[in-house]
Parts: structure tokens; C-alpha cells; sequence
């Protein structure tokens, strides 16, 4: 079935060779329609992509840019055929690179006629296809801005209820002081801290990582807030100091137990700890967080013990809980694994190395830290970088 629709249209001023035009269409069974100029083709043309307009080439002069122009402008608009005559031939290549479908030369048969508007009419649907992906294409390209733009609505809403859950940095009680610094490689970051002194004694906190990134890891740290926050609560209600004592205790295992319940495939890394303020006893538990906790004393920087499975993955797995008694003046530090990424070295042993050489003379307070960790400077980080810091006596 032809793509070609109506009749053809022939655009010149000089009715000889538009009655030549026009009975050679006529003897292939095609009516047509005449214009004295190119102007005129837009009130006559109802299908720009199926209706054939025809220039006669004597009277399309190329001698300027602007003629040039016009004609390449017409040819992208309308689906043109030359014609030529004899004195024109030479010109049909210049046509042909100015966009021109097809052309038509003097003398030229009625079989050959047939031919040139099967080419064309193949060009034709070409043409249309092309026109239907690019306004499919177009639609597509709307809908998916507008889903672009909503996705980061909602995350920008996301990172807000992220913030507004991060608890206060620095936060003091007496001599020690907890702060922390969080550099997503997202809008919203998987990575996510806790901390809190409860009941005049106890400093709890906890720094987790959730696997992967984006709006579900997200979620999973806005969880984890909740299930803290609850156990924390009511210690603080009963002034539950037995339980604040063995703290945290059975703490992983109770989000590992929520996690594995809530079905979303998702795993978290974790330190959490309880600090007893009057007895400088600091009671945590590792679950897989690297690097391990880093203790600084009289310069020197040292990797605190511990190891454990990730929290979301096994079920009735255990965590054991690890004891050390502070010194007046420490500084512990908290690292996420996107730090590695700031690292020179190549081996994760020489990046724990080069770890504990930075932070050995500047933990003193986060800036320092995070100057020390080149933190601030980084530009769209592969992952996410969090820190946390308690210091005592500093």
C-alpha cells in the first residue's frame, strides 16, 4: 500500500513546464495540485510526511547561502523531488546532499516515473516511522523527566526525614564529647549513626551501614532508628540501670531478628556501644563494620578487637560483646569503608595502616578528623563517608 497521500503538489511560475509536470503525473494516474512558490506549499500541503512536492530546478537558484538554507530547510520539511532538466542534470548530486528525495529528469518515461514514486514511497514511511519514534521518543523523554524530577522530590523529602533523625553534633556531657559526620554518595546515604547519654551515666550509640544504596537502604536506616529508639526508651522509662549495664547486649541480635522479619533482602554492618561515664567501661559489639573502631591514646592509634557477623543475614547468630576500660583522655573513632576510597594504597592492610597513621595527632575534634581524612574535599564520593567520634578528656 502507497504512503504517498493526495495529489501531488508542483511549485513553479511557469505554467509550460508545470503542464509538462502535471501530464506526466497524470499519465501514471496521479493527480496534482500547482503553487507559484515555496511559500505557498504550506497552505496546500495536508501531510508534510506523505504528500510529494515537486521543484522544478531551473528556477531554484543556489547561488547564496540563504537560497542554500531555504532549500535544505524545504527538504527536511516536505518530502521534494527535483526536476530536472537537461541543463540541470549536473545539479542532481548538489540536490541529493541538500536532503532532496528523489529527482525527476527531462524526458523521462512513465515506467521510470512509476519507479522514482516507489522510491519515494518507500522514503515516505521511512519518514514516518522516524516521525512516530521521535514524538514516541519526545513523550518517553516528558515522562521521564517528570519522573526524574518526582524521584528527587521524594528524595530530597527523604533526605530531610533523614537529618531530622540524626541526633545532635557535638553532643557534651561532662568531660566527653560525641559528634559525627555523614557525606553521602546519594541524596540519601545507607550509612546512618545513633548516640545519646541516658539517665545522667550512660553514653549509647551505634554506626551502621546498610548494604547498597538509594531510597531502599535508606528506609532500612530510618528503621533502624525506630527499633533503637524503642529499646532505648524504655530502659529510660523503667531507669531500667541493670539492663544499661549489660548494654548492648542482645542489641544486634534484636535487629538482626527485625531485619530478617521485615523481608527486604537488606543487611547492615554495625558497631554499637555503651559507655558507663562513671566508670570509664566501654561495652561494644562489631558486626562486620570495617574498619574496626579505632582507639587513640598519647598519640598512638590503635585498632580496638572484635568481629561478628553481619546484622540481616543469619539467623540465630550471636554477638559477643567486647570490654575495655578507657583512660582519661582517648579520643575512638568510628569509620565507615567508604574511608578506603581517600586512600593512596592499593591493599586494605596498608590502608588500616595508613589509617591509624592520619588519626593517630588528629582526632582532637571532627574537623580535624575530617581534614585529616581529606573528607571535604572530595567530590561526588563512590560511597557513602561517615564518621562518628567520641573523645573523653580532650
Amino acid at each position: 500500500m502507497s504512503k504517498l497521500k493526495g495529489p501531488v503538489i508542483l511549485v513553479d511560475h511557469d505554467d509550460i513546464g508545470l503542464n509538462r509536470l502535471q501530464a506526466d503525473f497524470k499519465a501514471v494516474g496521479q493527480q496534482s495540485l500547482t503553487a507559484a512558490d515555496i511559500q505557498s506549499i504550506a497552505a496546500i500541503c495536508d501531510d508534510p510526511l506523505s504528500q510529494l512536492v515537486v521543484l522544478r530546478a531551473k528556477n531554484t537558484p543556489l547561488d547564496t547561502d540563504q537560497q542554500i538554507d531555504a532549500l535544505r530547510t524545504i527538504c527536511a520539511d516536505y518530502l521534494v523531488v527535483m526536476a530536472l532538466d537537461e541543463a540541470d542534470q549536473h545539479r542532481a548530486t548538489e540536490f541529493f546532499r541538500l536532503g532532496a528525495a528523489d529527482v525527476l529528469t527531462s524526458g523521462q518515461s512513465a515506467k521510470e516515473l512509476r519507479l522514482t514514486l516507489a522510491r519515494v514511497d518507500n522514503l515516505a514511511e521511512t519518514r514516518r516511522r522516524a516521525s512516530q519514534y521521535s514524538t514516541e521518543l519526545e513523550k518517553t523523554n516528558v515522562e521521564l523527566q517528570e519522573s526524574l524530577r518526582l524521584l528527587k522530590q521524594d528524595q530530597l523529602a527523604g533526605l530531610e526525614v533523614q537529618k531530622s533523625l540524626m541526633p545532635e553534633s557535638p553532643l557534651a556531657f561532662g568531660d566527653y564529647e560525641i559528634s559525627h559526620s555523614i557525606t553521602p554518595s546519594l541524596y540519601l546515604s545507607g550509612d546512618f549513626v545513633g548516640y545519646n547519654f541516658v539517665l545522667d551515666r550512660y553514653l549509647l550509640f551505634y554506626f551502621a551501614d546498610v548494604s547498597g544504596h538509594g531510597a531502599s537502604s535508606a528506609f532500612v536506616t530510618v528503621l533502624l532508628r525506630f527499633m533503637i529508639g524503642r529499646v532505648i526508651r524504655r530502659h529510660m522509662l523503667e531507669k531500667d540501670y541493670v539492663a544499661l549495664a549489660q548494654a548492648p547486649e542482645g542489641l544486634v541480635e534484636h535487629i538482626n531478628n527485625q531485619l530478617l522479619a521485615t523481608g527486604l533482602g537488606k543487611h547492615l554492618t554495625i558497631v554499637a556501644g555503651s559507655l558507663d561515664t562513671e566508670t570509664r567501661q566501654l561495652r561494644y559489639v562489631v558486626g562486620a563494620q570495617q574498619p574496626q573502631p579505632i582507639l587513640i591514646t598519647d598519640n598512638k592509634a590503635r585498632y580496638l578487637p572484635g568481629k561478628g557477623k553481619p546484622a540481616g543475614i543469619f539467623e540465630d547468630a550471636n554477638w559477643t560483646v567486647e570490654q575495655i576500660h578507657l583512660p582519661e583522655r582517648f579520643a575512638l573513632v568510628l569509620l565507615s569503608d567508604g574511608v578506603y576510597d581517600l586512600l593512596p594504597n592499593k591493599e586494605i592492610v596498608q590502608k588500616e595502616r595508613t589509617l591509624l597513621r592520619y588519626l593517630s595527632t588528629s582526632s582532637g575534634n571532627i574537623d580535624q578528623l575530617k581534614e585529616a581524612l581529606f573528607i571535604d574535599y572530595i567530590e561526588d564520593p563512590q560511597d557513602d563517608i561517615s564518621v562518628l567520634l567520641l573523645t573523653g578528656g580532650m
